[in-house]
C-alpha cells in the first residue's frame, strides 16, 4: 500500500514538473515573440524646439524624441537633422547629429544665420527601421507674417502649372543618402539611400545611383535594390580617391513620378 502511494506521488510531481516547465517555455515564448513584434515596430519621432520663431545668428537646441511601441529608444543607431533655408534650397542643407541625453531624447545645437522658413529633417536609424519626419519652422519671423507668406506660398504654388507628379525639389518626397560610412578605393562599398513620400517609406520604385567625378571619363549609373521598405542599396568600387557626386534618382513611370538628389562624398586610399 505503501509503495503504491509513493508511486501515485510521484507521478502526480512528475505531472506538476512537466506542466510548470511547458507553462515557463509558453511565456518565454510569448516575451520572445512580443520583443521581436516591438522590434519591427516603425520608431516614432518628434522634432520639437523650445520656442518659435527661432532666433537668427543664436545657438539653438533642436530636440527629437523617439519612441518605439510604448518604449522610449534610447540606444538608436543614429539620430540626424538635415535642416535647409526654403529660399537656399534642398541642395544646400546642411547636415547635424544628435546625441541621446535622457528617456529617449536627442538633441543637437545649431546656429540659424537668416530669417526665413527652414526645413528640419530628422534622419532617425532604430535597428533595421529607418524613419525620417520632417518639420518646418519660421527663424526670426512673427507668426502671423509667417503665417500670411505660408498661404500666399500655397497659392503661388498652386498656381504655377507644375506636375504634381514631378518631385525635383518637391516638398513632398526626402531622400537621405547614407554618407557617414568610410569609402576606400579598390574596395567594393554599399551605396544606400532611404526615400520617403509624405514621410511614409517610397516603396516599389526605381532606384538608381549616378557617380561622376573629375577622376571618372564618364557617370556610372548603378540600379539599387529595395532591402527594406524605402530603403535602396546597390555596391560600387570607387577607381581612385578624391571627391565624388553620389545623385540618387528615384521615379516611378506609371505615375509620372521622378525626382533626384545630389550628395558629396569623399573617397580615400
Amino acid at each position: 500500500m505503501k509503495r503504491l502511494t509513493a508511486t501515485i506521488l510521484f507521478i502526480f510531481l512528475i505531472l506538476f514538473l512537466a506542466a510548470c516547465g511547458s507553462s515557463d517555455q509558453e511565456q518565454g515564448a510569448a516575451q520572445e515573440d512580443e520583443s521581436s513584434a516591438e522590434s519591427l515596430t516603425p520608431p516614432e519621432v518628434e522634432v520639437q524646439f523650445k520656442e518659435q520663431p527661432l532666433p537668427v545668428n543664436e545657438e539653438t537646441v533642436i530636440q527629437a524624441v523617439v519612441i518605439q511601441g510604448d518604449e522610449k529608444v534610447k540606444d538608436a543607431e543614429y539620430v540626424e537633422f538635415e535642416i535647409w533655408n526654403d529660399a537656399d534650397g534642398e541642395d544646400s542643407s546642411e547636415k547635424v547629429k544628435a546625441s541621446h541625453t535622457k528617456d529617449g531624447v536627442y538633441e543637437a545645437a545649431y546656429t540659424f544665420e537668416k530669417a526665413g522658413t527652414y526645413q528640419v529633417i530628422a534622419h532617425t536609424q532604430v535597428g533595421d527601421l529607418h524613419t525620417m519626419p520632417q518639420k518646418e519652422v519660421t527663424v526670426g519671423k512673427e507668426k502671423d507674417q509667417a503665417a500670411k507668406e505660408d498661404t500666399t506660398g500655397e497659392d503661388s504654388s498652386h498656381d504655377s502649372g507644375e506636375s504634381d507628379g514631378y518631385s525635383h525639389g518637391n516638398k513632398e518626397f526626402m531622400v537621405h543618402l547614407m554618407t557617414d560610412q568610410i569609402f576606400k578605393t579598390g574596395e567594393e562599398s554599399t551605396l544606400t539611400a532611404h526615400v520617403s513620400q509624405m514621410e511614409s517609406p517610397f516603396e516599389d520604385a526605381m532606384v538608381r545611383f549616378e557617380i561622376s567625378s573629375d577622376q571618372m571619363e564618364r557617370h556610372a549609373f548603378i540600379d539599387a535594390e529595395e532591402f527594406e521598405p524605402g530603403e535602396y542599396k546597390a555596391t560600387y568600387t570607387f577607381p581612385s580617391a578624391g571627391d565624388y557626386t553620389i545623385n540618387v534618382h528615384y521615379e516611378k513611370p506609371d505615375k509620372e513620378i521622378h525626382g533626384h538628389k545630389e550628395e558629396t562624398i569623399e573617397v580615400i586610399k
